[in-house]
């Protein structure tokens, strides 16, 4: 897993799963790349859980998948 601290860091050729916070929660693929949208709550404690649980998804579906790098970007 990578922290970046924007989406320009992802190599334009590369597989990735990327994990952000955003308004709603979502998957949404993207050219070779699948952007999976964590909502923030009322509470900052179970936003970053929440967070948490999604980079823990994305680790798995990028072994699946075979995708070399998981970015998380805040």
């Amino acid at each position: 897993m990578k922290q970046i601290s924007s989406r320009s860091e992802i190599p334009a050729d590369t597989p990735f799963v990327l994990v952000i916070f955003g308004d709603e929660a979502g998957k949404t693929q993207d050219g070779l790349g699948l952007i999976i949208t964590v909502p923030h709550g009322p509470s900052m404690a179970m936003s970053e859980l929440s967070f948490t649980a999604a980079l823990h998804s994305a680790k798995e579906i990028a072994k699946h998948k075979k995708i070399p790098t998981v970015y998380a970007y805040k």
